[in-house]
């Protein structure tokens, strides 16, 4: 918007300025046809005041509603967060040896597909195990019995198998606990010993087994749990 001339002004407020300060318009100090700076007039103020104040309003409400995302935004999304439920911690597992009052037990879960050592009513070691292929009707039998024998280096055969172990540990006819090196799936796992499982032994991973071998004797009681 241009500088309004001085005539407009004086249109505009019905008469020139009684201002003693005010000169004339060809006066040798004055700019010819411009309102000088510092000398507008309640109209011109009123055209430029009028843009500025709208242009603060907007400024004022955009940064109202900023400041108003800023502050209240996080509420709710925490109350959403606080609203989930902590997962409950896992049961602990019950402690097998807790009532053992024999010097040393060796008790099997083939549901967990675990051995434990019990040495009295402590755990010595224990360990992932595999046992027998129950779909193909394998399964490890359930009970308790006593170790045998304690043999090394030899090999076990049956119809259509026939294995070389390190460490055999018979317990109760032809089932025992032995290493198995030709195993392909971890010990432990809860499918796969189903269908890819032992003839009915307990396949005990080697490090162990040779734990077990110096750690058992002959006479020392094994509990098969389902």
């Amino acid at each position: 918007m241009g500088v309004p001339d001085s005539r407009a002004t004086t249109d505009r407020t019905g008469g020139d300025d009684s201002r003693p300060d005010r000169q004339p318009p060809d006066s040798p100090s004055s700019s010819r046809g411009r309102l000088p700076l510092g000398r507008l007039s309640t109209g011109a103020i009123t055209d430029y005041a009028l843009p500025v104040i709208g242009l603060l309003a907007v400024i004022a409400l955009s940064v109202g509603v900023i400041v108003r995302l800023n502050v209240h935004d996080p509420a709710p999304r925490a109350a959403a967060e606080t609203a989930v439920p902590a997962s409950a911690p896992p049961t602990p597992a019950p402690d097998p040896c807790r009532d053992n009052t024999l010097p040393r037990r060796v008790v099997v879960s083939v549901g967990s597909q675990h051995m434990w050592l019990c040495q009295a009513a402590n755990v010595y070691a224990d360990s992932p195990v595999t046992t027998g292929s129950v779909d193909l009707g394998d399964g490890t039998p359930l009970g308790t019995w006593q170790i045998q024998s304690r043999e090394t280096d030899r090999y076990l055969w049956g119809p259509d198998y026939r294995v070389f172990v390190h460490y055999w540990l018979p317990y109760f006819e032809d089932i025992g606990f032995h290493d198995s090196s030709w195993q392909k799936f971890p010990y432990g796992d809860l499918n796969m010993y189903k269908r890819f499982g032992s003839h009915g032994c307990v396949h005990v991973p080697a490090e162990m087994m040779s734990g077990l071998y110096t750690w058992a004797l002959e006479g020392t009681t094994v509990t098969v749990t389902a």
